[in-house]
């Protein structure tokens, strides 16, 4: 029955504003997401086409781009586990054998980056990953080193206990190891 909830769009905490994503405002935040104009065309092209795909679900969609020519080099849009993207064999031989890759992928609940994330883009040798979250925000992230998923998990659990909420703990645990790992983590703001 979930899953059936999930592919009809009842979950209203997921569902996206399909205006927003649609408006000039969401549309400039990609303008200047990386120094390729070709590769932001087709971030803002695959964001867009995720988030219709997957409002109101807990299911993410991700795309692999080509860092210098904006070809998008492999897709999953059909995964059926929750706020997860599962690497096939197929998909790990495709991007295994390129080396500059920028990836775009959903997030359901809205949050930054996770230390999953992190430390894919880091093995998968990807120049920048993004995050295109169901509420319009979006989060660019660079990793050049394994991240330990324990202190960042007891650095949430402690900001939690000081009164932030997830998101928040999150961002904050998130800055806290971009001190001592070598990881980037930004909103991406449109520029006007």
């Amino acid at each position: 029955m979930n899953l059936e909830n999930q592919r009809y769009g009842r979950n209203k905490s997921t569902l996206v504003n399909k205006t927003y994503i649609e408006s000039g405002e969401y549309k400039r935040k990609y303008d200047n997401a990386t120094d390729n104009q070709i590769v932001n065309k087709t971030l803002y092209v695959c964001a867009k086409k995720a988030l219709k795909h997957r409002s109101g679900t807990a299911l993410e969609d991700m795309y692999w781009i080509d860092s210098d020519t904006g070809e998008i080099i492999f897709a999953v849009t059909d995964s059926i586990d929750e706020r997860a993207i599962v690497y096939t064999d197929k998909m790990i031989s495709t991007i295994d054998r390129r080396r500059n890759i920028t990836t775009l992928h959903t997030h359901p609940s809205s949050m930054p980056p996770s230390v999953s994330d992190l430390n894919s883009c880091f093995r998968n040798s990807y120049k920048i990953g993004f995050i295109a979250c169901h509420n319009g925000k979006i989060f660019g992230y660079t990793s050049n080193e394994m991240v330990n998923e324990r202190i960042y998990s007891m650095y949430i659990e402690n900001y939690i206990k000081e009164g932030y909420d997830e998101f928040e703990s999150q961002l904050k645990a998130l800055e806290k190891l971009s001190q001592s790992y070598d990881i980037n983590i930004w909103e991406v703001l449109g520029n006007g």
